[in-house]
């Protein structure tokens, strides 16, 4: 009876301990949180301008939705995921393709936040990719 309860409670202190760190690792920052907007031009792919509406929630959730235009055509699409913060490194988990973003980020002021690509999971041109988010009124 010992052993198993023993066991039970090594078992019970595992979960918690990976609950623990699970949790510290998905750290939001505050400062995030909220509405955003960008925009690029030719940085990840010649000739065309991209353009963004970021929901972030302070449960670390976000709705993504982009639009892009190239060479007259214009392509709408949306991305759900989780973001935290790290080491001072914001991630960004993409729900349809599994893959995490990982870029360098700087609060600017309350309203906007410069983002610099680390790490991108599109086979794209990501070596010198940044843009600013502002804030949108909610």
């Amino acid at each position: 009876m010992k052993k198993k309860l023993s066991f039970i409670m090594l078992c019970l202190s595992a979960v918690l301990f990976a609950q623990q760190n699970i949790s510290e690792k998905n750290q939001v920052d505050k400062k995030l949180v909220g509405i955003w907007k960008g925009e690029e031009d030719d940085q990840q792919i010649a000739g065309m301008h991209k353009s963004w509406i970021m929901h972030r929630s302070d449960d670390g959730r976000f709705l993504l939705l982009f639009v892009a235009v190239q060479d007259g055509k214009t392509t709408t699409f949306t991305e759900r995921g989780q973001w935290w913060v790290e080491n001072g490194k914001f991630y960004e988990l993409h729900k349809e393709d599994g893959k995490t973003d990982v870029y360098d980020y700087q609060v600017l002021d309350k309203d906007h936040i410069k983002f610099k690509a680390v790490e991108m999971s599109l086979e794209q041109n990501n070596e010198n990719y940044e843009f600013i988010d502002t804030r949108m009124e909610e």
